[in-house]
């Protein structure tokens, strides 16, 4: 059963209760078997400082009493060991013997800050169970004589008991007086449990964690609930710090490699720590795990940009068409055919500064052959017969026919042509001559 008069057993429990947390809160790798890192935190916490030093051949964190002779700054120059366990009993000198490792620059340790706050936690306790206890007393009873206090107790006992009371006597009510025990006064529960909270919260915030308060009994902006963040720092990052002293004079010394780092929840908060160097920007180690190089790892996009295409439109030429003794075959021009060469393209354009392009005007006497490619046009070709029945008209034609392009025009399509009676005069002998003439060839 929890006893809450025992106050220093209570304190003792709650100081191992946060050192079960706190031992948790740096990691190392490359520590030696003789020495594991629960027993070397503990001696760090508890007593302030270790020392690493070898024993048979072995290295140990061992506790001792600093003493002897000091330096110019008043520091101690030795330290005395005396272990049972490894029978050994000397007076070492803590630069030359071995590595003094502090838990912080003032050799303290966490169990002061742990026995006063804890110490206020327990009288806190006390606090709220007397408050509890005075809550059960409505009345308090007083008797003028032994007899009538037995009466008393009997009677309260069978009220616990759930029997009811029976008053025997009249002098039972005439030696016994009640009083009210409610005087208005002393703490409430609610102020007790603020006042908890505030103990602990600071007890926390001591340690690097984050343990908000609320004293205002209202709503708490972002702003207050973070004002707290800068206060978790100082006194863990200068225990980091005075890890990563030692533990770089230790690997230099015995040729380990050991590192540390924050653990637990601590390896979440880091921030850049105090070195005691002016201007350096070194990280802890977590930082620089978890920091990208920009100027290693940052790769370069391939350029997407080309250079501005010089689109040219293509320049029209105009061969003069081969005519055979039958029929002449048309040119097409701007179109690939099955049997004309590919033409590959150049490998590079080199951009040109042009002025604006200059249209080609269509030349009106250049002969116009007929394409593979479809026309958005809609007028249908000449080469294929239209099946709707064509209305005459005596309107002259607004185009007039040239004779290049009806000499390429095979007889049958000149005899379909002839059949049009929208064709004027002129049209009408030229494609008799045409005919005519055709017709002489294909005798020959």
């Amino acid at each position: 059963m929890y006893d809450f008069k025992d106050k220093e057993t209570n304190v003792r429990q709650l100081n191992n209760y946060m050192l079960a947390k706190t031992l948790s809160m740096f990691e190392y790798n490359g520590l030696p078997e003789t020495i594991p890192y629960r027993e070397l935190e503990y001696l760090l916490q508890v007593n302030g400082y270790a020392f690493i030093t070898e024993v048979d051949g072995e290295l140990y964190a061992l506790s001792g009493s600093i003493g002897g002779e000091v330096d110019a700054y008043n520091r101690p120059k030795q330290i005395t060991i005396n272990n049972v366990a490894l029978n050994f009993n000397k007076t070492l000198s803590l630069k030359d013997d071995g590595v003094l490792i502090i838990n912080d620059d003032m050799l303290m340790g966490l169990i002061p800050l742990f026995n006063k706050e804890n110490t206020m936690l327990i009288e806190n306790d006390i606090n709220m169970v007397l408050h509890g206890y005075n809550n059960r007393i409505k009345t308090l009873i007083s008797a003028s004589d032994d007899k009538t206090k037995e009466s008393a107790e009997t009677y309260l006992k069978n009220i616990v008991k759930g029997d009811l009371g029976i008053v025997a006597e009249n002098a039972m009510f005439e030696g016994v007086k009640a009083q009210s025990s409610s005087n208005g006064q002393g703490a409430s529960i609610t102020s007790l449990t603020e006042y908890h909270q505030y103990i602990k919260g600071s007890l926390y915030n001591e340690i690097g964690l984050s343990s908000n308060f609320n004293m205002k009994r209202e709503r708490l902006i972002s702003a207050e609930v973070d004002q707290s963040e800068d206060s978790l720092f100082p006194y863990v990052y200068n225990m980091m710090k005075c890890r990563l002293k030692a533990v770089e004079k230790i690997n230099e010394m015995f040729g380990l490699e050991i590192f540390v780092d924050f653990g637990s929840v601590w390896h979440f908060k880091n921030r850049q720590y105090v070195d005691d160097i002016i201007g350096s920007d070194e990280k802890l180690p977590s930082e620089v795990e978890n920091t990208i190089d920009n100027d290693t790892l940052e790769t370069t996009e391939p350029a997407t940009t080309t250079e501005p295409a010089t689109t040219t439109e293509p320049t029209t030429t105009t061969e003069p068409a081969t005519t055979t003794d039958s029929v002449p075959v048309p040119l097409i021009v701007g179109a690939p055919s099955e049997t004309s060469p590919v033409i590959e393209p150049l490998p590079t354009i080199e951009p040109v500064t042009t002025t604006e392009p200059v249209e080609d005007k269509p030349n009106e006497n250049a002969p116009v052959e007929p394409s593979n490619e479809p026309s958005n046009e809609p007028n249908e070709p000449l080469n294929e017969p239209s099946n709707a029945p064509v209305e005459p008209s005596n309107e002259p034609s607004i185009v007039p026919l040239d004779k290049a392009l009806i000499q390429a025009l095979e007889i049958e399509e000149i005899m379909e042509m002839l059949k049009d009676d929208s064709l004027t005069d002129d049209d009408i002998s030229l494609l008799n001559d045409m005919l005519k003439e055709m017709e002489d060839k294909n005798d020959d």
